[in-house]
């Protein structure tokens, strides 16, 4: 492991979507990191995520696999998750399977926050609704 940790720092947007970004090094011990984070956000009933890997130093692939693991699980209990990655990211991404995750690996915040608003109004109504209202991440 290598001293450079990272961070992910959190911001809500309009819609009620919580942007999660990756500042550092992600390898797979990030991965875990997130992962956890991603299921803690799950059990609140927060079902719309945009995580944002443009601040990324390097995305590793075991920590690209296992985030998309996470994502998979994420979207199987009703989430809807964005992803936001410049080229180099992106290729890694994609080359552990974030093809695989209903609304993919998108170049700007913008685009993946649109994507996941629309989801979650179209499709994620059935879940609890006020279970992620003043939640605390860490």
């Amino acid at each position: 492991m290598g001293q450079a940790r990272v961070r992910f720092p959190v911001r809500w947007e309009d819609g009620g979507v919580l942007v999660v970004q990756v500042v550092g090094r992600f390898d797979a011990d990030a991965a875990a990191e997130l992962g956890a984070l991603m299921g803690r956000l799950d059990a609140t009933g927060q079902s719309g995520l945009v995580v944002d890997f443009q601040d990324a130093e390097h995305c590793g692939a075991e920590g690209a696999r296992q985030f998309v693991e996470a994502g998979l699980e994420m979207v199987a209990g009703g989430g809807a998750l964005a992803v936001v990655a410049d080229a180099a990211e992106q290729a890694v991404l994609r080359a552990a399977g974030a093809d695989r995750l209903p609304l993919g690996v998108h170049d700007d915040v913008a685009a993946a926050l649109e994507e996941v608003s629309d989801r979650s109004t179209d499709t994620l109504g059935d879940r609890d609704a006020g279970a992620g209202s003043g939640s605390a991440l860490r």
